[in-house]
């Protein structure tokens, strides 16, 4: 049982980290006091990209569209909601009650090497999770629907 709790604390760490990383991006670029939401849409949208490019992987590996409507509104209202749910969801898990903070002083210690070198990664991360969603959506849906 002890394992699983630090298994959920280490997916917790890991989920927190890149918002940390948008937030402190988001403060040093223009600090409003608007960072908590900005970094919570571009991660949501991050996780919806994400989503899309494991549902065309499925497509593509079954020959058969999965999960991708074949009309634009249909498209829009399946993953619309699909966002929606990611943005309640990380809200949840990151900004209600500060849950990111209770990791911040461990990413705060860490070197200014290793802070520049991870932020470069996710963002780094973004761009090629918007560019797979892209590439293997591009591919799944010239597939026919099931």
């Amino acid at each position: 049982m002890q394992g699983l709790a630090q298994i959920g604390r280490w997916l917790a760490k890991a989920h927190a980290y890149p918002f940390y990383v948008l937030r402190s991006t988001f403060k040093a670029a223009f600090d409003d006091g608007l960072e908590n939401w900005k970094a919570l849409v571009v991660m949501s949208v991050a996780a919806n990209f994400a989503a899309l490019s494991v549902v065309s992987l499925v497509s593509i590996g079954l020959q058969h569209r999965v999960l991708l409507p074949g009309g634009k509104q249909a498209f829009m209202m399946l993953w619309g909601t699909t966002g929606v749910g990611l943005v309640i969801l990380n809200y949840y898990t990151l900004i209600s009650g500060n849950k990111w903070s209770r990791f911040e002083r461990q990413f705060q210690h860490h070197s200014k090497t290793m802070r520049f070198c991870s932020g470069v990664a996710v963002w780094a991360g973004l761009i090629l999770l918007v560019v797979a969603a892209y590439w293997t959506g591009s591919i799944a849906w010239k597939l026919p629907l099931i």
